[in-house]
């Protein structure tokens, strides 16, 4: 019985931390011209993967973002720091953004909502699993040109 009250509590004081930690701001997204480069986690960035960037919140932590001229709602994974600008709240990826409507806009008001291991239930945990694994499977990253270096040429003096 103790064990149950004490369990309760813990519910009860982490819901009250995730709480506190709704926020809101302005958020922006990541361009495409950084796929492949590490993040502060140590993951990979990939466009089409389901990922943000926030100054506080821990790795791993799933949120809600929800772009307040639209009312729009998507769910993301912590795994970068950022963004580092006076008002900004959260850097998601490309492919959130456009889920979002916040490619038209460049940046706006979002309301970020982490989202509490209650609401992450088994059936919701492996369908965003799913998602950003078949993205990575669906858009490999592009071969890029390897750009030609220009030849030193001696100038002829007159």
């Amino acid at each position: 019985m103790i064990q149950k009250i004490f369990v309760g509590i813990a519910l009860i004081t982490s819901n009250a931390l995730l709480w506190a930690q709704r926020q809101e701001g302005v958020g922006t997204y990541y361009h495409e011209r950084f796929w492949g480069i590490r993040t502060s986690s140590g993951e990979v960035y990939h466009p089409f993967v389901y990922s943000a960037a926030h100054r506080t919140l821990p790795f791993g932590t799933w949120v809600e973002v929800e772009l307040l001229k639209t009312g729009k709602k998507t769910i993301v994974k912590v795994n970068d720091r950022g963004p580092f600008f006076r008002g900004g709240v959260i850097d998601v990826s490309k492919i959130a953004a456009k889920e979002l409507g916040l490619v038209a806009f460049g940046n706006s008001k979002v309301k970020v909502r982490p989202l509490s291991e209650l609401e992450l239930t088994d059936s919701l945990k492996s369908f965003l699993f799913k998602r950003d694994s078949l993205a990575k499977v669906e858009h490999p990253k592009p071969l890029r040109k390897s750009k030609r270096k220009k030849k030193n040429r001696k100038r002829k003096k007159r």
